[in-house]
């Protein structure tokens, strides 16, 4: 059982018809022309950015996001507390906006793959060179991977279309990269997560550079989860949209890589991966 684009928008519809306070709107359009869905919740001057599925194979990310939206709307409405956190304070001094799925093509094919008669299987095909795309698709519709086209140290990994790790023909090539790099811009956000998966594992400079806060909230949110604070390694040390946030405005990004195991983590680990995660939403909301 996978979470894939239709799922999102059921979900996204069940949502928003029974809480008209949540507002739903789309950030920009995919390759193939999808919209890149956004949820915004709250009334706070402080603004707080979460997104997921940047990666074909990290639906569990959407999954999550989506839940612990569902859940905190919940807690909102009862007037609760929710793992020790006042939420009707959160959502009176915090604004959540929530991109679910910001690759969505590469959701659809990692889980779907691409039908014969679509266009865009003889296309990948003949810029990949595999025929087969389930288990292995983490990049968008044109082989790119949004999160290596980013402009923060932007260069290739790989110098061709692939199901991971490269770059694209230039920064922000993409328009699903240029969609996000814009909708943050526009709204001017305090700080953002970037949910992955996986690795129990919370990253929060970029090329030595990162806020002054940044190692702080970094080891609430772990403390809070169980997750380490770490520098990341290799290829991902570059070109993401957390790197590309710190470099740009100079604030506190996160990269937060849930879960354990290997790439796609199961549906079924949801439960397993929930608590962790939506507390250190919570920490990041009552910290930022």
């Amino acid at each position: 059982m996978c979470y894939d684009y239709k799922k999102l928008n059921e979900d996204i519809k069940i949502l928003t018809e029974n809480y008209n306070f949540i507002e739903h709107f789309s950030i920009g359009k995919s390759v193939m022309e999808k919209d890149i869905p956004c949820l915004k919740i709250g009334r706070g001057n402080k603004k707080l950015l979460l997104a997921g599925a940047y990666h074909g194979l990290e639906y569990l990310t959407s999954a999550f996001l989506m839940k612990f939206i569902s859940n905190y709307t919940v807690m909102y409405m009862t007037g609760g507390e929710y793992f020790g956190y006042d939420i009707k304070r959160l959502f009176d001094k915090t604004t959540l906006y929530v991109l679910p799925m910001v690759n969505p093509d590469g959701v659809d094919i990692a889980v779907n793959g691409l039908d014969i008669t679509n266009p865009y299987h003889r296309r990948l095909i003949s810029l990949v060179g595999i025929h087969s795309f389930n288990h292995v698709w983490q990049a968008n519709a044109r082989g790119v991977d949004l999160n290596h086209n980013y402009d923060a140290k932007w260069s290739m990994v790989v110098d061709k279309p692939s199901p991971s790790l490269y770059g694209g023909e230039a920064p922000e090539s993409e328009p699903e990269t240029k969609a996000v790099a814009d909708f943050i811009t526009r709204e001017n956000f305090d700080t953002i997560l970037a949910f992955h998966s996986q690795g129990r594992e919370i990253y929060y400079d970029f090329d030595g550079m990162r806020a002054m806060r940044s190692r702080e909230l970094a080891e609430k949110m772990a403390a809070q989860s169980g997750y380490v604070v770490c520098r990341p390694e290799g290829t991902a040390t570059f070109g993401g949209c957390k790197d590309w946030f710190i470099q740009k405005f100079g604030r506190e990004g996160f990269t937060i890589e849930i879960g354990s195991g290997k790439n796609p983590l199961p549906l079924k680990m949801l439960d397993e991966v929930y608590d962790e995660n939506a507390k250190m939403i919570l920490c990041a909301m009552e910290e930022i």
